[in-house]
């Protein structure tokens, strides 16, 4: 069996376990890699307030990251807690000695709880020799102000925070600094993604979550970033991942302890990433989605649907795509049929066969479009099937012989879902209801109402479905890669269109 992504946290323990590298080490284990650990402090702490604590001497710390090191091939580290100047000079050296390896900085200095956990005379060093060596640093907005020697709250704003991440970046060195906005007041936080070498901003909004689980967020997201980075996302990707699971840890807590008890890390690692959440009612969905790393923004914004609602693009493309997918359809509908007979279930049997139908009503809108511009349904029925076309319907098949039902239906889900939503990006665009857009009425026919209630119930089908399921790891891979295909599909068969131009 292939080992996970091996990730190290450098931190402080933490014996209340919500923050320091026992949530490391759960968040490390929620992403799907293997934690390893050097010590640099020991607290004694709880959910109220950190009573003491001492640092482990810095010779120690340098052992036990040369001990990891030399044996374990680490994909990403991060450091929390790190008490003092000393501690962080033995850091950085034993860093240096093992070459180029992604390093998630979470400058600690005070705890959730108030207690300051880094020592004054500390400050320097890390901006001089720690931060240097950070390709990601996240900064609380009080921490960014003690790094740039701000006077506190003077980070008030979106704009300040911004402001705070360039000169963080360009002053210390930090390929891409995240300030956390998570004490600004508002009904949404938003995070800033500051990336040094283009100066481009990514902001990052989510819904707050009123909680008091609040314990260990800085250590579980600077985590998330670095074990996200283990697995191989690129630097925003793994930013907006660690602060999707950090707000959905916060979602599904439990109350710890009499003060502000921890976030909930397990919650992924027990239902791998798609159990419900206030936020989040369609988990498996945005899982999907967000697998794709991108093919999905490419697909639902795809350039032949804005021609479309802008009203540009060419009769000949369009037409070439209505008999490309009037022969898409029959397969479509063949495949549900297949669906229908595996499932167990007389509803979703029922469920599945009102979908088979809606795409022979879905194939009658194609029709008749072809035959307002002259094309009679005859030449629709004889179009050869461009071999794009095969290959998409062919794997769709595929997937429904040689799988369960469940993962046919994730085959044919981006079709149902892609089309929802770009239909409602496109029918955002007045140029879509002029009335002389010619391609109007197909965008509108997919952003109706009738459209979008089937979107609705197959979205409620496939959510039940695992559910019911126990999805471990190698079968949820299999799936996310089923739909990441289709979706690539998807892309080309709209692309080929375009070739007709």
């Amino acid at each position: 069996m292939k080992a996970p992504p091996a990730v190290l946290t450098i931190a402080g323990s933490d014996s209340g376990g919500g923050a320091g590298i026992q949530a490391d080490l759960k968040t490390f284990m929620a992403h799907g890699t293997y934690g390893l650990s050097a010590i640099t402090a020991i607290t004694a702490q709880n959910t109220q307030t950190v009573q003491s604590f001492c640092r482990v001497e810095p010779k120690m710390v340098a052992q036990q990251i040369h001990a990891v090191m030399e044996d374990i091939d680490v994909k990403a580290a991060k450091t929390g807690m790190l008490a003092d100047a000393q501690v962080i000079d033995a850091v950085c050296d034993a860093w240096q000695a093992h070459g180029n390896v992604p390093l998630v900085v979470d400058p600690v200095m005070v705890a959730t709880s108030g207690k300051r956990l880094l020592d004054k005379e500390a400050l320097d060093t890390l901006r001089t020799r720690l931060l240097p060596l950070a390709l990601v640093v996240t900064p609380n907005l009080r921490e960014a102000e003690t790094i740039l020697d701000l006077a506190p709250n003077s980070i008030d704003s979106v704009e300040a925070m911004v402001r705070a991440a360039q000169e963080i970046s360009t002053r210390f060195g930090a390929a891409y600094t995240v300030v956390k906005g998570g004490h600004l007041p508002g009904e949404s936080v938003i995070d800033v993604v500051y990336e040094r070498c283009t100066g481009h901003v990514d902001e990052i909004e989510n819904k707050r979550v009123q909680t008091s689980n609040t314990h260990g967020t800085g250590c579980t997201l600077s985590a998330a970033i670095a074990a996200n980075l283990g697995q191989k996302l690129q630097v925003v990707d793994a930013v907006r991942r660690g602060v999707r699971y950090v707000n959905e840890c916060m979602q599904t807590g439990y109350k710890v302890g009499k003060g502000q008890g921890p976030v909930n890390h397990s919650y992924a690692m027990r239902t791998m990433e798609i159990v419900p959440t206030l936020h989040n009612p369609h988990p498996f969905t945005e899982y999907l989605k967000a697998q794709t790393n991108g093919l999905w923004e490419q697909y639902t914004g795809h350039s032949f649907v804005r021609q479309a609602a802008a009203g540009t693009l060419s009769k000949q493309a369009f037409i070439h795509y209505l008999k490309q997918d009037y022969a898409y359809l029959k397969h479509y509908a063949r495949a549900t049929a297949l669906a229908a007979f595996k499932s167990d279930s007389l509803g979703r049997v029922a469920e599945l066969v009102d979908a088979m139908q809606a795409c022979v009503r879905e194939s009658e809108l194609h029709v008749k479009m072809c035959n307002h511009w002259g094309v009679s349904q005859r030449e629709m029925e004889d179009e050869q099937e461009s071999w794009n076309n095969v290959a998409y319907t062919r794997y769709i098949v595929d997937r429904g012989m040689s799988g369960d039902v469940l993962e046919l239906l994730v085959a044919m889900y981006p079709c149902l879902l892609g089309y929802g939503e770009a239909a409602l990006a496109a029918s955002a665009d007045s140029r879509s209801q002029q009335a002389d857009n010619p391609f109007g009425p197909w965008i509108a026919a997919y952003a109706g109402d009738e459209f979008q209630a089937a979107v609705a119930r197959g979205r409620r089908v496939i959510e039940d479905l695992v559910r019911e399921d126990v999805l471990g790891g190698q079968r949820l891979r299999r799936l996310a890669k089923t739909f990441r295909d289709t979706v690539d599909l998807e892309i080309r068969f709209w692309d080929n269109a375009l070739e007709h131009n």
